[in-house]
């Protein structure tokens, strides 16, 4: 090799070089492909399996056959790669499938079906699992009664892996024919061009460095097809993404501007302070996950006299959710003047809701009214977070369980969630105390990935409460407790409490 040519020497040494490099290139492109695809498809999957399961499950608890039917069946319809969609009972009974209405009842099996991935939810810890089989890729999901919070059944969603191996087959034939002509076209640059190289990696260096010095509009002068082209072309593409990362930068201030804006909008909408009534107190905390969150209370006078107060929770943070928290003030003080009790207000909310809001978002609220003089607390709930009541003469917390469904679905008429909603009427005495607040309490996590949970959250109550407390007191009691269990985790959803205590 010691007589042989630069020009010879380079022709080689780039010759392999490249080769090497187009055939790693289509490897890792290949794979990279088909497992982006099998990403999405699983993404998909699991976002049209949990869809199906909020949807299904109001119907399979009112056992309304026609609509679960309709749903399965809808979903495979409108989604191309759905080969099949089925929703089946806690005992893996077939419910619904979307093929056949007589496969009902039937035990649901998938022969050579193995499963490859478990997915977690973090807030609710129901697991999503995803199995492999001849047909395509299924993915499990469990049926949750948000209300008792128990599964009571499951969705199995089966996908179509075409799309995998199209997409495999095509990247293969592109990049091979792509690399042949490259091979090819770069051996024959490489021998023309070999003795201008150290010539054009000076000018290229040139360039680099008046770039360097941050002429982001500087171009390579640099223009061949060889390999010192594509790297100058890849030296005018960066300086074109860091011109638009500097421009994205400056985007990115104007929305935190403007973010900002919109908590201070939220902030103002929020009560700033608790009414006076006389033989109660008032305490209340608010804590977003976010800048603005999804959570939201408020007091508000109702008629005969009353003194309405609640606390809901938007599915969904940020922006979005506080544009359904606007939206829902505006209803229920639009409402609440002409309302007799929490019952009837709920369900003037659920109605004007009814088609304002996405079809995925819903809200969970819980109203109590107060009626000062004779100290009688209604209240009733909206799949919200059960209050909890102490009884100064038992010196005991509890759970007050109200049947009820968010607000806002779609698939719940107001005659259905009046059927569904109940109403609690309780005569407060001196010392009870009444605890109104959002998922963010009960589901917020420690370092050990350990919820407070609901049997912490009522026995931390109880003995606030029994201690005598006033309701500021219980409040920050509360809310040390519980930054004392998380600690430095970050806060993964927004915190409402709402405290009423009778002092006489």
């Amino acid at each position: 090799m010691g007589k042989l040519s630069l020009s010879y020497k380079l022709f080689v040494l780039f010759g392999f070089i490249l080769t090497l490099s187009i055939i790693g290139s289509v490897v890792f492109i290949t794979a990279s492909v088909a497992n982006r695809v099998r990403s999405q498809i699983e993404l998909r999957g699991i976002s049209l399996a949990k869809y199906l399961s909020s949807q299904a499950v109001e119907a399979y608890l009112q056992e309304d056959d026609l609509t679960l039917v309709s749903i399965t069946a809808g979903l495979k319809r409108s989604n191309p790669g759905v080969i099949s969609a089925i929703v089946v009972d806690d005992k893996d009974r077939i419910i619904s499938h979307s093929d056949s209405i007589l496969l009902k009842g039937k035990k649901l099996t998938f022969n050579n079906a193995k499963i490859y991935k478990v997915i977690v939810d973090s807030a609710t810890l129901n697991r999503v699992e995803l199995y492999e089989n001849p047909k395509g890729i299924v993915v499990k999901t469990p049926m949750l009664d948000r209300i008792r919070k128990r599964i009571v059944g499951y969705v199995y969603l089966t996908l179509s892996k075409k799309d995998v191996n199209d997409a495999i087959r095509n990247i293969i034939a592109l990049l091979f024919l792509t690399g042949t002509i490259t091979i090819g076209f770069g051996l024959i640059v490489t021998m023309i061009f070999s003795r201008l190289l150290t010539r054009s990696i000076g000018i290229l260096l040139e360039d680099l460095n008046i770039i360097g010095e941050g002429n982001l509009d500087h171009k390579p002068r640099i223009r061949s097809n060889d390999e010192i082209g594509q790297i100058a072309r890849a030296v005018e593409d960066m300086s074109v993404k860091l011109k638009d990362v500097q421009q994205k930068l400056v985007e990115t201030e104007k929305f935190k501007h403007e973010v900002e804006l919109a908590r201070r909008i939220q902030s103002v909408l929020l009560p700033r302070t608790t009414p006076k009534v006389k033989g109660f107190e008032f305490s209340t905390a608010y804590k977003p996950a976010l800048l603005i969150g999804g959570d939201y209370y408020d007091f508000f006078r109702m008629m005969g006299g009353k003194l309405g107060f609640l606390v809901a929770d938007v599915s969904g943070k940020g922006v979005a959710g506080s544009l359904v928290v606007v939206m829902f003030r505006s209803i229920i003080h639009t409402e609440s003047s002409l309302s007799v009790s929490p019952k009837e207000l709920l369900l003037k909310a659920h109605e004007n809701l009814l088609g304002e809001i996405p079809e995925d978002m819903y809200i969970t609220s819980c109203i109590g009214s107060l009626k000062p003089e004779n100290r009688t607390l209604t209240i009733a709930s909206a799949g919200h977070n059960p209050p909890i009541l102490y009884k100064h003469s038992s010196k005991k917390a509890i759970f007050l369980e109200l049947e009820g469904a968010p607000l806002g679905l779609s698939i719940m008429s107001v005659e259905q969630l009046n059927e569904n909603l109940e109403e609690y009427t309780v005569n407060l005495e001196e010392g009870d105390v009444v605890v109104f607040y959002s998922d963010g309490v009960t589901e917020a996590t420690n370092l050990r990935n350990e919820q407070f949970g609901e049997d912490r959250f009522l026995n931390l109550v109880n003995d606030l409460c029994s201690s005598e407390y006033s309701a500021e007191e219980i409040k920050n009691g509360i809310l040390a407790n519980l930054q004392d269990f998380v600690k430095d985790t970050p806060q993964s959803d927004d915190i409402t409490l709402v405290i009423l205590k009778c002092i006489g």
